[in-house]
């Protein structure tokens, strides 16, 4: 037989500038395959496709070249929107494109803007007509954050999923993947099983780093997926072993790496999950598929301090004792109509912040808890007694703090901007009030503005007012590199929100070292909650964007029974076991501080093996 082949392959004629020539010292290939030989007994017997099949398939392979991606088309569309132009984030997305054909590991570290990459890559998508049903899924403190910056920087609206009914018809979606890879174990399917009946043209999924395990409910969410294109993104992609790092990338390129046995044998020492055989190869075949770039690589990447300062203001003896008595209601008499006990857990979460906020809020709520006919009326009555008791106290000794405060920071630097934020409306208007009378220029911005007016507010604080006082309305999507001062009047317990209002001024742009106010009453849980967010948790060093990977990693982002994040309620039940005394309540906060520690610790010693591997 192989005879024959040879006789076949030297009758095979090689036409060169239309003359003809037998080629005598022809080489046999011994590695030739099957369908190469079919070629060429085709050739010898003159079996050739109808020219209009070649001349289809000469355009595909024209066409082919013309919508190969050697730029950025939408770059100029959204260029305008973007605070900074960052080569490292185009070149990203553009490799990820036309290099990894768009499904790709983006490991970038921490701070490097890896959903500005993410998004170019989706934009692009949309734009060339690749892209027409797109699903983002993220932690669940991380929706809201990606919905802003696709709105405001891609123009692009996607539709936040809740419930199972609402797949249909959907094209550009997110969604918490805690929510979606939600299990019945009565029907054995997934809630959102819905999900998976859509093919979808690029799915991107960000702290991909929890995908590391195939026996969870989450990586069996998203194996299921049907989807052209992966983006995965985290900067961490190895946690505790290698086996982590098979298993992201068997979502991404099934056999990438191999069997599981082929991976064990080839790349760790005698089965050692932590050690690496071939470190080198094995960081060859990541780049396949992996991007990765450092922040010493990268250019108009600088990071300034945090510098944290708690100011402790000390409540009068009227005020302290109002605040008891308000506890006091919470924790004993808080019944509704029927006089049943209210869930104690919602009521400290929603009331006890107004109560150390001002006495305003603190009115504010009291006062509608007295109108509201779904309260009994032992609460009512206590809480009238309050509210008289209130409005009978002359000083305010936080606003008192606030003042201070100001003034000493526009002493330090006359005219400096100041970001200030309140968690309520009726204290902002309080504040605002306060510091006109004191002469400074104020903008407010809260809840309700519309899209023009926030710009124009925004403007207003830039070239004409010195304080910008704002709810939370105010701590998502906006920057304000040209300022860095921020006064924490109170402070949300749940560090995710503290981390955004920071992140208005921890900028890519900002020039200065950065400090953070915090008012904090002392004798009350205020105090502890505070020192534990601000200097054990926001201001430690951790670069924009790691600490959402701790709490992530630790569980602790997600939301509980209550509705409020896990690690709200951690604070809140550590209130509740302590039954409002302080020693006992500091004794709890520490046990937090410790685990918020080892969470560090964890996360920390991830990166170190994640560079030893990768960098």
């Amino acid at each position: 037989m192989k005879n024959k082949k040879i006789a076949i392959l030297k009758e095979v004629k090689v036409t060169i500038n239309e003359k003809i020539y037998f080629d005598k010292n022809l080489k046999i290939v011994e590695t030739l395959t099957k369908e190469d030989w079919e070629i060429m007994e085709k050739i010898k017997n003159k079996e050739f496709e109808p020219r209009k099949v070649l001349n289809l398939k000469l355009k595909a392979e024209e066409a082919a070249k013309q919508s190969e991606i050697k730029e950025l088309i939408s770059y100029p569309m959204i260029k305008k929107n973007l605070a900074y132009n960052l080569p490292h984030q185009q070149d990203g997305a553009l490799k990820i494109l036309r290099d990894l054909d768009g499904r790709a590991l983006l490991a970038d570290e921490v701070g490097l803007g890896k959903t500005i990459t993410a998004g170019m890559v989706l934009k692009e998508c949309i734009v060339r007509g690749f892209v027409e049903r797109a699903l983002i899924l993220t932690p669940p403190s991380l929706v809201n954050q990606w919905k802003e910056e696709l709105s405001t920087k891609f123009e692009l609206n996607f539709k936040e999923i809740n419930k199972e009914n609402e797949w249909e018809n959907s094209k550009l979606v997110i969604a918490s993947i805690d929510t979606v890879k939600g299990f019945n174990t009565k029907t054995n399917e997934f809630k959102h099983s819905r999900a998976h009946e859509i093919y979808w043209d690029i799915i991107i999924i960000d702290e991909a780093h929890k995908l590391k395990d195939k026996k969870t409910f989450r990586w069996k969410f998203v194996d299921k997926l049907q989807k052209k294109r992966l983006l995965l993104i985290t900067a961490t992609p190895f946690q505790n072993d290698l086996i982590e790092v098979y298993t992201l990338l068997s979502l991404l390129r099934r056999g990438h790496l191999g069997t599981i046995s082929e991976f064990r044998r080839n790349f760790l020492v005698n089965g050692n999950e932590r050690r690496p055989l071939n470190p080198k190869e094995l960081k060859r075949k990541l780049s396949e598929v992996m991007i990765r770039r450092r922040r010493d690589e990268t250019k108009g990447m600088h990071y300034m301090k945090r510098i944290p300062r708690i100011q402790s203001v000390d409540l009068s003896w009227d005020e302290k004792r109002a605040y008891e008595e308000v506890v006091d209601m919470l924790l004993m008499h808080y019944f509704d109509f029927n006089g049943n006990p209210i869930n104690t857990t919602l009521a400290i979460h929603s009331v006890l912040p107004k109560i150390t906020s001002s006495s305003k809020s603190s009115i504010e709520f009291l006062e509608n808890l007295i109108a509201n006919p779904k309260y009994h009326k032992t609460t009512q009555d206590i809480a009238k007694r309050i509210v008289e008791q209130l409005k009978r106290i002359t000083q305010d000794t936080k606003i008192d703090k606030l003042i201070e405060l100001v003034n000493e920071i526009d002493k330090k630097e006359r005219g400096a901007k100041i970001l200030l934020y309140t968690k309520h409306p009726a204290t902002l208007r309080y504040i605002s009030d306060i510091l006109r009378k004191q002469k400074f220029k104020i903008t407010e911005f809260r809840g309700g503005l519309t899209n023009d007016e926030k710009s124009k507010r925004i403007k207003e604080f830039m070239e004409k007012s010195q304080i910008l006082v704002s709810t939370e309305t105010g701590a998502e999507g906006l920057n304000f590199q040209f300022c860095n001062n921020l006064i924490n009047y109170d402070l949300p317990w749940n560090p995710m929100a503290v981390e955004q209002r920071i992140g208005r001024l921890d900028r890519i742009g900002q020039k200065k070292d950065i400090f953070v106010y915090n008012l904090a009453t002392k004798g009350t849980m205020e105090e502890h909650v505070v020192d534990l967010i601000i200097n054990k948790m926001c201001c430690i060093g951790l670069v924009m964007g790691e600490l959402p990977i701790i709490l992530f990693n630790m569980g602790l982002d997600s939301n509980g029974k209550s509705g409020s994040s896990k690690f709200e309620e951690k604070i809140m039940n550590a209130f509740l076991d302590s039954k409002n005394n302080l020693s006992r309540f500091a004794r709890e906060i520490g046990k937090v501080g410790n685990e918020i520690n080892q969470g560090i610790k964890n996360y920390e010693q991830t990166k170190e093996y994640t560079s030893e591997l990768l960098d």
